[in-house]
């Protein structure tokens, strides 16, 4: 991360901070962020894609006000016939939602170890992370000829991706400026911020 200059945003002095990956492979080109030069909070965010062009998001305040709002500001009151719910039921677990919330860690427990059993899984780290998901039916999109699917909307499927090849097998390849994606002829899918080489290239490790 680097101070790349300053900025005017929403009529506030900002330093811009500018963040570029290191590892290579990577699809975002870099991410910047202005902050107030006063009191360090973001105003404005901005991700590049490594492609060049407009920016994939570039969003910001337009006009902003630091002044602490008046207490009435917050003042609510509920409409007749309408539930209130108290913070402390909900942690307490009295009601349906606060029950939920309770059994949330559990649940999120069990998706945990879906995990391991081999569904889903993250390739390399930072930047250039890359989830691998397998399908339980081990099968991909129809191979050309094999009369699964007519012709016309075969064609049109070919058209959507570039088809590759490796050591895992072959594939087609979805893309768009920031995310694409690898889906194999068996079933499993690679997807990430990263180049096309680098989806063939983690299928490959996979395959060994």
């Amino acid at each position: 991360m680097t101070v790349d200059g300053t900025a005017q945003v929403a009529g506030r002095d900002a330093y811009q901070l500018l963040i570029k990956p290191k590892q290579s492979g990577s699809t975002i080109g870099s991410v910047r962020i202005a902050v107030d030069a006063e009191n360090g909070v973001p105003l404005k965010f901005t991700l590049s894609a490594a492609s060049g062009g407009k920016a994939v998001v570039d969003a910001g305040f337009t006009k902003v006000d630091f002044a602490k709002p008046a207490a009435s500001t917050f003042a609510f009151t509920p409409p007749k016939g309408a539930k209130v719910t108290e913070a402390d039921e909900l942690e307490t677990g009295k009601d349906e939602r606060g029950a939920m919330q309770k059994a949330l860690p559990g649940q999120l427990a069990e998706l945990d170890g879906l995990a391991g059993e081999g569904g889903f899984n993250v390739i390399g780290e930072g930047w250039t992370s890359i989830a691998e998901i397998r399908s339980p039916g081990g099968k991909g999109l129809p191979e050309a000829g094999s009369g699964d699917i007519p012709a016309e909307a075969q064609g049109f499927l070919d058209a959507l991706g570039d088809k590759v090849t490796g050591k895992f097998g072959s594939g087609t390849v979805f893309k768009t400026r920031l995310v694409n994606a690898l889906l194999t002829d068996d079933g499993s899918v690679y997807v990430g911020a990263v180049t096309k080489d680098a989806l063939v290239r983690a299928a490959d490790a996979a395959a060994k």
